[in-house]
């Protein structure tokens, strides 16, 4: 009983406990208010045309279940009619055109201050919102089609019609006009021809909830009635005029169904045509965004280059969408490639530029590529650029039988062959060429005669051989009738040849002999003063065209500089062989149009000042001059026993009068004696390259004799000198500047190339060579190698020395001369003999089928005691060169395969 009186305690006084505890936390309890009701989320802007809008809202707050309503909204736009009333959301739907009355169009535009109000029946929340209503827009993709090839159809994320099937062909029947060799019109005849079909996409942005059905149709600029100047429809000028070039011809080149293809192609069931097989009709069914417009390319006979078509979606027949985003229309045009064989003219060994004498034949080929049945033919023609004509300068011959050849200008190719030869020649009896410049040939395919015309030959692109008439036949002797001693040459102004040289019979005065490309000359210019007495001047000659302001317009403004260095006496005289600069400019006022003195300037140090070369910049028309010296320039430093020197001379007006103004002169060397070969007035800071055995302005030596080259801006400015070369000796002969890059020609005993490091940077690598041979390297202004190669015989046995380099229709040109055999399978004279060299920079491919053609080639001049001098380039179309035979100059003309042209006396 003691026990149970316990526990009855106990009890007791846990129950209490409980109550305090409970009483406690009632105690501790803060009431708070309900959150405001809250819609989440923002709808889009933006709704189409036949396409479901649907927004699922979200929403918080109130103290009790929420209630929604829409205020200020459209017609089409409601709430989902749902009882659930225990849900904390809504759903907002509605197809704009469709819901709310069927309004089609007028549902278009913005609605704004839309409100989706939410309440809790005490509280409400509001969310404010816009909508634009658009079309949902039809578009149209297209890949370009080829004749006689069906695509494929690329894969897609979209919803989409059924595929059609491609693989089959169509047939089309057609009627075409036949012409007779003036192109008139002389009959008419119907030809079948298969076709292959192609797709175009329609698209639609948007799913539509109904079917969407479009029209469509094909056109294009075609019209037969637009007539070349002189000519009357129905013509083949008129069917083909330059005017239709490039347009496709509806029902013809293209059509949507084939005249014979229902019977040959798959039904499609979104897609039917109309009775004239040029347009249609395609239905997208309701969830559809991309379906298939089948057309068919006529794969036809006729040459024709690309042209272009348009596919219109003409009519939303059924269903809400729009032809484009505003609904203005949709077009694409489609560009339909030829697949007629390709003909390619070129020389017998794979070049696209050949020189042919005035007096002279050569033979070509003609080679047929591509897919053809039965014999196709290719009628050649010069082209409208062309300066030469077929006819009245040069004739097209075919071989009848051995060795007897007729005029013919159409090559047959019947069905298994794919080459055929033909030769040109030029008419020496009629050949009349007035200009200053050559004639030159363009030769194609007569495609004004071929279009319209069945089974010939189409162009491959930009596949013209060009063939340059030369007129210099003989080679030009610079000191025929004198002592005239040429040092130096350039190729400008419509051709001219400007040769600077000194005359050896007149104490060495010197003179710029100016001859046009037949050799005449036109002008004979004494540089230096009568009197003056010279002591070999060795000068250099620059020349330019330049961009001038004549009133208010712009001209062109021709002009050279000749430079040499010179130890007469006089007034301004400074010691030893001073620089002598004058320039000349072309006044087509003076004597029918001569070049006249513009002005001339004399500089120098105390010591020897040796002139190297000389340029003169289009822009500001600055002149440069690259030098050696043994003195010292003002505010210059003296390094070795000779330096190099850059130094440029500007025109300045005195009254009205121009005057050369020396600017500066820069002079850079090294402990050892220096060496220039050259110079470049290209950039706006003038240029100088040679090659030193020492350290030239604080670089590092690399090896004996290494390349340097460098660019100044003033007397006082940073040079960065680049020093480069190997561990042998590299001693530069020549170069030139172009393009940014810096081309650089020596002899040496190395086989150089480019090897990349492992920081990725180029370096110049070389191997050991058995004989003496040339080099070739090409720096950036910066210093980045760029190209390395050697000339050198096949045989590596003969010793090979260069000093003159031009660039050649994207290759690079080299002479000098060979005490050996360097023409592969020449037996070479006794002594010097003059050498050239073709080096193609065309990157080798690894496939022989697609081994680009490479113009590599070496010439040698199999006369004793001979050199080449100087390069020069002749519009890409000839090689140039002065050459030394003895104690004559010669000016010699090669082609660009590496003939000699002018035939030596």
């Amino acid at each position: 009983m003691r026990a149970d009186f316990i526990s009855g305690i106990v009890s007791a006084i846990r129950f209490t406990g409980l109550i305090l505890l409970a009483l406690g936390l009632a105690a501790c309890k803060t009431e708070k208010a309900a959150d405001q009701p809250t819609i989440l989320g923002i709808p889009p802007s933006t709704a189409y045309l036949g396409v479901e809008y649907y927004y699922n809202f979200g929403a918080y707050g109130g103290e009790t279940i929420l209630d929604y309503s829409l205020t200020n909204a459209p017609s089409w736009l409601a709430l989902e009619d749902t009882s659930n009333k225990a849900r904390q959301g809504v759903i907002m739907r509605g197809v704009p055109g469709l819901t709310g009355g069927n309004r089609g169009e007028l549902d278009l535009g913005k609605e704004q201050d839309i409100n989706l109000v939410t309440t809790d029946g005490q509280m409400s929340g509001v969310q404010p919102f816009d909508i634009e209503v658009k079309y949902n827009p039809l578009s149209l993709e297209v890949e370009t089609f080829t004749e006689g090839e069906s695509p494929e159809i690329a894969e897609t994320a979209r919803e989409s019609c059924d595929q059609p099937d491609l693989e089959p062909a169509g047939e089309h029947r057609f009627t075409i006009n036949q012409y007779d060799e003036d192109g008139n019109v002389t009959g008419t005849t119907e030809v079948t021809r298969p076709t292959r079909p192609v797709v175009a996409k329609i698209i639609l942005k948007r799913p539509s909830v109904t079917r969407v059905g479009v029209a469509f149709e094909l056109s294009s600029e075609y019209d037969p009635s637009r007539c070349d100047s002189g000519f009357d429809d129905p013509h083949q000028r008129c069917d083909y005029s330059e005017a239709n070039v490039g347009d496709a011809n509806v029902g013809q080149d293209i059509v949507a169904l084939g005249s014979n293809s229902a019977a040959k192609l798959e039904g499609l069931e979104y897609l039917t045509y109309r009775e004239d097989g040029l347009g249609g009709l395609v239905t997208l069914e309701p969830g559809v965004t991309e379906c298939y417009i089948r057309l068919e390319v006529i794969d036809d006979t006729f040459p024709e280059p690309s042209e272009v078509a348009r596919l219109t979606l003409t009519e939303v027949r059924n269903g809400l969408a729009g032809l484009g985003e505003n609904n203005e229309g949709t077009e694409i045009n489609l560009i339909i490639d030829d697949d007629e064989p390709v003909l390619t003219l070129k020389t017998i060994a794979g070049g696209t530029r050949d020189a042919l004498n005035i007096n002279g034949v050569r033979e070509y080929v003609g080679t047929l590529s591509g897919d053809r049945d039965g014999t196709f033919r290719a009628r050649l023609k010069h082209s409208e650029d062309a300066t030469a004509r077929l006819g009245s300068e040069f004739v097209i011959e075919q071989e009848q039988s051995e060795n007897v050849w007729v005029e013919n200008d159409e090559l047959v190719f019947p069905e298994a062959v794919d080459e055929r030869r033909f030769r040109i020649r030029v008419l020496t009896d009629t050949y009349s060429n007035p200009g200053l410049n050559d004639r030159f040939i363009l030769l194609g395919l007569d495609e004004a005669y071929q279009a319209g015309r069945e089974n010939y030959a189409r162009a491959a692109d930009g596949s013209v051989l060009r063939v340059s008439l030369n007129e210099l036949t003989s080679a030009l002797v610079l000191n025929g009738s004198d002592g005239f001693v040429a040092t130096d040459f350039d190729i400008a102004h419509s051709g001219r040849i400007f040769i600077a040289g000194y005359d050896s019979a007149d104490n060495d005065r010197v003179r710029v002999r100016i001859f046009d490309q037949k050799g005449n000359l036109l002008q004979d210019i004494a540089v230096s003063d009568v009197g003056e007495v010279n002591n070999s001047p060795q000068p250099v000659i620059g020349t330019v065209v330049r961009k001038v302001s004549e009133g208010a317009a712009k001209v062109d403004r021709f002009e050279f500089a000749v430079a040499y260095s010179t130890d007469a006496t006089g007034t301004d005289a400074n010691g030893g062989l001073d620089v002598m600069v004058s320039r000349y400019w072309f006044d087509s006022a003076t004597a029918g149009g001569s070049y006249v003195n513009n002005w001339t300037i004399r500089t120098g140090t105390s010591g020897d000042d040796v002139v190297r070369s000389i340029g003169i910049n289009a822009e500001s028309g600055y002149v440069s001059v690259a030098g050696e010296t043994d003195g010292t320039w003002p505010d210059q430093n003296r390094a070795g026993a000779v330096d190099s020197f850059l130094q440029r001379i500007d025109t300045e007006l005195d009254g009205d009068t121009e005057v050369g103004a020396l600017a500066w002169t820069r002079q850079i060397g090294s402990s050892a004696d220096d060496s220039v070969a050259g110079g470049s007035s290209v950039s706006i800071a003038p240029l100088l390259f040679g090659s030193a055995a020492g350290s030239v302005n604080g670089e590092s030596v690399i090896g004996g004799v290494d390349a340097f080259f460098y660019s100044a801006s003033g007397s006082a400015s940073t040079i960065a000198v680049k020093q480069v070369g190997t561990e042998a000796d590299e001693p530069v002969s020549g170069g030139l500047y172009d393009n940014n890059l810096l081309w650089l020609v020596g002899t040496g005993t190395g086989d150089y190339s480019v090897e990349e490091n492992e920081e990725g940077v180029n370096t110049l690598a070389r191997s050991a060579l058995n004989s003496g041979s040339g080099f070739v390297f090409a720096y950036s202004s910066g210093g980045v190698l760029n190209r390395a190669f050697s000339v050198n015989d096949d045989d590596d046995v003969s010793q090979e020395r260069f000093g003159a380099i031009s660039l050649f229709d994207g290759d690079v040109v080299v002479g000098g001369a060979t005490n050996g055999a360097f023409e592969a399978g020449v037996t070479p004279v006794t002594g010097d003999q003059a050498i050239l060299a073709r080096v193609s920079l065309t990157e080798a491919s690894d496939g022989a089928e697609d081994t680009p053609f490479r113009n590599e080639w070496h010439y040698q001049l199999l006369e004793a005691d001979s050199e080449i001098l100087a390069l020069g380039n002749y519009r890409d179309d000839e090689i140039a060169a002065l050459a030394r035979r003895g104690g004559d100059q010669l000016l010699l003309v090669f082609s660009p395969e590496g003939r000699l042209l002018s035939e030596l006396n």
